[in-house]
């Protein structure tokens, strides 16, 4: 197989700046909606809120699942929604997001919740904003994107030498 002489270019794209305040725009109201439910937790009291929660919960999981989930639910509800505001961690936070979101619908249909007047779960509209922000990144606008932020254009240039014969 021989080599020619070649010119490989590679390029890297940045997100246009509508792209980045368009995820950015998903991404500030997603993170409150999780700070403001972790702080309404927090504010009843964790123990509270596992009591209260306990029976729906152990519809799901076993009972000390159940307790384990309820209890550190308000602080994964808290960092998720920091991290995903600052863009930090964007995808895997947005896929945490993700399976949070999917475990609190499915208890709303299992469990003894109030059902509300809508012709769907709110959490529908939360988890494809998530999924989004899973599939799309954070956009440059975000610590991602500070930190990871795609480098210049790159062109590297390479010249193959033919052996001699015999070597």
């Amino acid at each position: 197989m021989t080599l020619d002489n070649s010119t490989t270019t590679t390029t890297v794209t940045r997100p246009s700046t509508a792209a980045s305040v368009g995820l950015l725009c998903a991404r500030i109201p997603l993170g409150l909606y999780f700070i403001f439910a972790s702080a309404a937790k927090l504010k009843m009291g964790i123990s509270t809120f596992a009591a209260q929660t306990m029976p729906v919960a152990t519809k799901m999981l076993p009972q000390h699942l159940a307790e384990m989930f309820l209890n550190a639910l308000p602080w994964v509800e808290l960092s998720v929604g920091i991290l995903l505001i600052i863009g930090l961690l964007t995808r895997v936070t947005a896929a945490v997001m993700v399976l949070m979101l999917i475990s609190f619908t499915m208890i709303y249909f299992v469990g003894p919740l109030p059902k509300l007047p809508l012709p769907f779960n709110p959490n529908f509209v939360f988890l494809g904003t998530a999924l989004a922000l899973m599939l799309c990144g954070p956009g440059w606008l975000s610590l991602d994107g500070l930190i990871f932020r795609p480098r210049r254009r790159l062109i590297v240039t390479e010249e193959i030498n033919q052996r001699p014969a015999g070597l």
